[in-house]
Parts: C-alpha cells; structure tokens; sequence
C-alpha cells in the first residue's frame, strides 16, 4: 500500500512538473509588449525601406498601426500596417505620392538595443491574401483585411504630421 502511495506521488509530482514546464515553454513564444524603442525602430525602418520607393517629394511621413508581437527562437515579430506618404511645400496637405501596407519587422536584442533582422511586407495583387497568411498570425488577419480598405485609419496622424511641418517651413 504504501508503495502505491509512493508510486502516485511520484506519477502526481511529475505531471505537475511536466504541465509547469510546458506552460513556461510557450509564454517564452509568447505576446510581447511593445516598448518605445521598438515603435521609434518600425517607424525609422519604414522611412528607411520607403525612402527610394516613391517619387522625391520635399518630405515624407510615416504612420503605423501595430497589431501584436511575438517572441520565437530569440527574434521578436512586429506585426503592423504602415502608410508612408510623401509632401511638397507648394502642394501643402495634397499627398505627392504614397504606399500602405500589412508588414512584418523582425528584432533581435543586442547589447545596444535592438537590431533589425528582417523586413518584410506583403505581396500585391493575386499574391497578396497568400503572403499575408505566411506573415501574420491568423488572429490578425481579419483586422489587416479591414484594415487595407479603409488605410487603417492612419491618414489623420498623417494630416496632423504634415501640418505641423508646414506651420514650421512656412515661417
């Protein structure tokens, strides 16, 4: 008897350790939180990615919505949509050239930071419902989807940007 006892503690301590040590496993591939080194890394990566796409405009402004992270083997995965739209003086708040996006920058931490590792956006036309279901998570395409009808809202951060520039060259 007591070596059934025994036996079940053994078997109840083990399960309880196995169940512990999968729980942990997976919150290491987990959500992470986006801090604000990470949101000034996805917007100076998108002025970067975008600065020869477009034609040369007086200056360009980037927005972004962020739909979640995750963290997988050591590299972080943002998840966002981007408008990048490019202004001239003489035109004022007429968008000269512009591009929106669902894309996905990889980060790896390093001793000063942050680095980026990847930059990725989404394929356009017949490729397009395929290249976003290989870099989002199911759970955030739906709301990409909408989000590429309506430019995820982003326009009025623009405009707000654009503006303040203005006011300041025009002095």
């Amino acid at each position: 008897m007591k070596f059934l006892f025994n036996r079940y503690l053994i078997l109840s301590v083990f399960l309880t350790f196995s169940i512990l040590l999968i729980g942990c496993s997976n919150s290491s591939s987990g959500e992470v939180t986006i801090t604000k080194e990470m949101n000034q890394i996805v917007s100076d990566t998108i002025m970067e990615q975008n600065k020869d796409a477009l034609s040369p405009t007086d200056k360009q402004f980037e927005a972004h919505k962020i739909y979640g992270a995750d963290e997988k083997d050591g590299l972080i995965s943002i998840y966002l949509y981007a408008l990048y739209e490019g202004y001239n003086k003489s035109t004022g708040t007429e968008v000269q050239s512009g591009h929106s996006y669902p894309a996905r920058i990889r980060l790896a931490k390093d001793e000063n930071g942050y680095v980026v590792k990847e930059y990725k956006e989404t394929e356009e036309g017949e490729e397009f419902i395929d290249s976003l279901e290989d870099l989002f998570p199911s759970k955030y395409s739906k709301q990409v989807l909408k989000d590429t009808e309506d430019g995820a809202d982003l326009g009025e951060q623009l405009q707000k940007k654009v503006e303040n520039w203005l006011s300041k060259t025009s002095k």
